[in-house]
């Protein structure tokens, strides 16, 4: 009976066991603290991409195809021989060649008054892609373009060359922006900040014509903004503005 008893107490004794450690482990877990942190670094952009087209109608193909490489040879020559722009930097990305027809009712398309397959005229359109190192040079660049042929300005990006450092520095501000949160918050109720659970973090870059702040996207949010230089000018009456590389790290801390 003896034995029988002992072995009776030892099996409710290893099915206890784990509840309650689950249990304990469950109200440790429960004992935490999340905040989120967000740092931006603004940076002056330095390089701009530009993608522009040159577009040329005309009755006749071969005229209007040596008519649209007049025009992007011009633009290619003054990019590079007037601007300094290296040739590497300058390209042609596309080109599309569309036979425009004519547009027929359909009673006078059927009494063969007008004829749809009749080609009005062509047009030939062309991609060129320049990167300028010098921001200064691109109001000049523009303008002269638009005045050799170019009918339409397709995109403006302006980029950093260093954008992986400004990440980098950005989310370094973000975690420690959460982490003064979490104290802060701790130290008001009286409890203290452990080692972290959780850790989430991204990344995002915008690019913004005036410098602007950012508001607080969350409650418990911390924010952390480095200025990396003034805004540029092109030279013109362009103001280049700024970069917003930003960085939010969400994190989940133990408490005690």
């Amino acid at each position: 009976m003896r034995i029988l008893f002992f072995i009776l107490s030892l099996c409710t004794f290893v099915l206890v066991s784990p509840t309650q450690g689950h249990a304990q482990n469950e109200q440790s877990l429960n004992r935490t603290i999340s905040v989120t942190g967000e740092g931006e670094v603004r940076v002056v952009p330095d390089q701009v991409l530009i993608s522009m087209v040159a577009e040329t109608r005309g009755p006749e193909l071969l005229d209007t195809q040596k008519q649209n490489d007049g025009s992007v040879k011009a633009v290619v020559d003054y990019a590079t021989k007037t601007l300094g722009v290296e040739e590497k930097h300058v390209q042609t990305d596309f080109v599309n060649v569309e036979p425009v027809y004519r547009n027929c009712n359909y009673n006078d398309e059927l009494a063969g008054k007008c004829n749809p397959l009749d080609i009005i005229y062509y047009k030939v359109r062309k991609g060129i892609q320049v990167r300028l190192n010098d921001l200064t040079k691109y109001e000049e660049l523009i303008t002269k373009s638009l005045q050799v042929g170019v009918t339409h300005i397709d995109d403006v990006q302006f980029i950093t060359t260093e954008l992986r450092k400004h990440r980098d520095k950005a989310r370094d501000m973000a975690a420690q922006a959460a982490k003064e949160k979490a104290d802060a918050v701790a130290e008001t109720l009286g409890v203290t900040v452990k080692k972290p659970v959780t850790i989430n973090t991204e990344n995002y870059s915008v690019f913004h014509s005036s410098v602007s702040a950012r508001g607080g996207r969350n409650m418990m949010m911390q924010n952390a903004i480095q200025e990396s230089g003034a805004g540029a000018s092109s030279g013109g009456g362009l103001a280049i503005g700024q970069i917003n590389v930003s960085a939010t790290v969400r994190v989940t801390f133990e408490i005690e």
